[in-house]
This record gives structure tokens, C-alpha cells and sequence, in this order.
């Protein structure tokens, strides 16, 4: 702070002293030339800062904020991978229930995925009461709606 105020009291004693030499000197030809040596000190002492800077101080500050603030971005594609395939598993679940119940059963899914790097539903277990009807019919809507053969089809029903 104090470097701070050292620089601000420079900069504001040689614009006072360049204004008073202004006011002092009343010929036009030298009032010109002292404004000139006036606005150049002015312009050496507020640059003056600038030109003692310490580049690879600076460079390595940055260097350790950037450090402190950096993202692990293969942690974030992985979970964007989990949330991607908790979000398809979690659709094509309820997705398969909901045909279910409007086909007049009741059943639950549970969908296994691909692995890879976007999943796809490739094999369904499913828990319920339905007719021998109701499954044809589920299992067709399965077969063509999410690509998942009947031969990776599991039923498991009751009643």
C-alpha cells in the first residue's frame, strides 16, 4: 500500500509542478515548450511502475492461480458419462412400465446398458403380471421402439 501511495504522490506532485511552471511562464513560444517537458514527465512517472515490473513474478503468480482454479476434466466427462447413463437407463425403465400399464399389466424394468461411450439399452429384466397377450404385445413394442431383442428380453412373471 505504501508503494501505492509513494507512486500516487509522484504522479500528483509533477502535474502540480507542470501546471504551476504553465502559470508561471507567460511567453507563448516557451509556454508551449513547457507544456511539452511538462506532459513527458508526466508521461515518464505514470509509466515508470510499468516498466520495473517483474515479468516472471507475474508469470509465475498466474501460473499459481490457474493451478488453484483448474477443473479435472476427466473427472467431469466421467460423471457426465454416469449422468448421461443414469438418465437413459432411468427413461427407458419408465418408458417400458408406462406401456406396460397401458397395456393393462404391471411391471418393473430393469435395463442393462452398453458400455461405450454413449449407451444404448441392451438388455431389459422385467417383473410383473401380465397375460400371455400383454407380453407378446410388450415385447414387440420393446423390440421395436428400443432395439432390445427378445432374446435379451427376461420375464419373470407372477399371478
Amino acid at each position: 500500500m505504501d508503494s501505492v501511495r509513494g507512486y500516487l504522490i509522484s504522479v500528483i506532485a509533477v502535474c502540480m509542478i507542470t501546471v504551476i511552471a504553465d502559470v508561471l511562464i507567460q511567453k507563448s513560444s516557451l509556454r508551449k515548450i513547457v507544456r511539452l517537458i511538462g506532459g513527458i514527465l508526466v508521461l515518464l512517472v505514470a509509466v515508470k511502475p510499468l516498466l520495473s515490473l517483474d515479468m516472471g513474478q507475474i508469470s509465475s503468480y498466474l501460473e499459481q492461480i490457474n493451478a488453484s482454479y483448474s477443473f479435472d476434466t476427466g473427472k467431469i466427462r466421467s460423471s457426465q458419462n454416469e449422468l448421461l447413463k443414469e438418465h437413459i437407463k432411468q427413461t427407458a425403465e419408465t418408458y417400458i412400465e408406462d406401456k406396460a400399464t397401458g397395456l393393462g399389466g404391471m411391471v418393473q424394468a430393469e435395463i442393462t446398458l452398453s458400455e461405450g461411450e454413449y449407451p444404448v439399452p441392451v438388455r431389459v429384466t422385467l417383473i410383473g403380471t401380465l397375460s400371455p397377450q400383454q407380453v407378446q404385445a410388450l415385447s414387440a413394442n420393446i423390440e421395436s421402439d428400443l432395439g432390445i431383442p427378445i432374446t435379451q428380453q427376461e420375464w419373470r412373471l407372477y399371478g
